[in-house]
């Protein structure tokens, strides 16, 4: 059962960058002279405001926090941002515009970038050995 839980994780967290990556490869192959559509890029805009949500979250409150407070994090309360929001439609951006190299690169830029992304995700699994392990 371990098998089958690692292969789903993997293939959740595998599918947008798969698209991203696909439609960019897509897009190199066999380019379109045809504009991506409004709701590509208004998908994309919704994935960045994730995107900045999250990145405001896990970096820059805490740093105020800490500024705020002479360097201490007493009292700091974790607020957890939108995980895998930006990720979905960062994806479903890639599926409406599928062949557009702009809409697949910023997409793949917010993978990166959105610390509630797919990949750092994987990044967080891949460093807990008990999420691999029966025991």
């Amino acid at each position: 059962m371990l098998v089958v839980k690692n292969l789903a994780v993997a293939a959740l967290i595998a599918s947008p960058l798969a698209l991203s990556i696909g439609s960019a490869c897509s897009a190199l192959i066999a380019p379109s002279d045809t504009r991506e559509s409004a709701t590509a890029w208004i998908l994309i805009a919704l994935a960045s405001m994730a995107m900045a949500i999250n990145l405001h979250l896990s970096f820059l409150r805490p740093a105020l926090h800490a500024k705020l407070h002479g360097k201490s994090m007493k009292g700091y309360k974790h607020a957890s941002g939108i995980p895998l929001v930006g990720s979905i439609l960062a994806a479903i951006a890639v599926l409406v515009a599928w062949g557009k190299l702009s809409v697949a690169a910023t997409s793949l830029l917010i993978l990166f970038a959105d610390t509630g992304s797919v990949v750092w995700l994987f990044a967080a699994l891949a460093r807990d050995r008990s999420f691999w392990s029966e025991s």
